[in-house]
């Protein structure tokens, strides 16, 4: 695939944006990316979602037990839940794909995913790393670096590249890999990796929210 500069036309990749499709049929609305306190009712799960009231009952899910089972710290009966389903005419959350799920952060109050189309992030060393039309942002536990223009380029295995204009002294590299960090055992859908002049800093990623045609 030829490269794509960043900046002028955001790349979306049918790939990996799975979770952005349209479900019709049985169901009773499109596919919905939700996110909330993901908590143990009554041998299941119900999602508390961010910024509502509503609370939403899951459908048994082998994925979500498994995950929440790896991402949990011991005692706990809720976390954060970022994932993506469709809701049935009982009000029932049938869920897809688990983007995030964490034990530490800012959960809900975490906006990060509203204002990106990508997102990494590392905790030894710390660091984060957005992705929006505007380029790429990278934070390394003390400054916040000015968005550099990037080219992005789609490798045939689904991994995406994006590298800073006009040296390449910044990468960051996202990889549609299951990835558990290993200080917080926090859950990702994407394993990262981002490159600093040579230096190699890995991670986990996720999809952001924002999404340009």
């Amino acid at each position: 695939m030829s490269p794509i500069r960043w900046g002028i036309a955001a790349l979306v990749s049918p790939l990996l944006l799975t979770g952005c499709g349209v479900m019709q049929g049985v169901w009773s609305g499109e596919q919905q990316r939700l996110s909330g306190l993901l908590e143990r009712s009554n041998g299941g799960f119900v999602l508390r979602e961010c910024g509502s009231q509503r609370v939403i009952p899951l459908v048994e899910s082998e994925n979500v037990s498994a995950i929440y089972l790896q991402a949990s710290q011991p005692g706990q009966t809720a976390i954060f839940t970022d994932l993506t389903g469709q809701l049935d005419r009982h009000g029932r959350l049938h869920p897809d794909q688990v983007l995030r799920m964490q034990s530490h952060g800012r959960g809900c109050s975490d906006d990060s995913a509203r204002t990106a189309q990508w997102v990494a992030q590392g905790y030894q060393p710390v660091w984060q790393a957005w992705l929006s039309p505007g380029g790429l942002v990278r934070f390394d536990g003390e400054l916040t670096y000015p968005a550099r223009s990037v080219v992005i380029e789609q490798l045939p295995d689904g991994a995406l590249n994006a590298a800073s204009l006009p040296d390449h002294q910044v990468e960051l590299w996202l990889y549609p890999q299951p990835c558990q960090d290993p200080t917080t055992g926090d859950y990702f859908h994407l394993r990262a990796t981002l490159l600093v002049n040579g230096e190699q800093l890995r991670g986990c990623g996720y999809q952001g929210a924002l999404v340009t045609p």
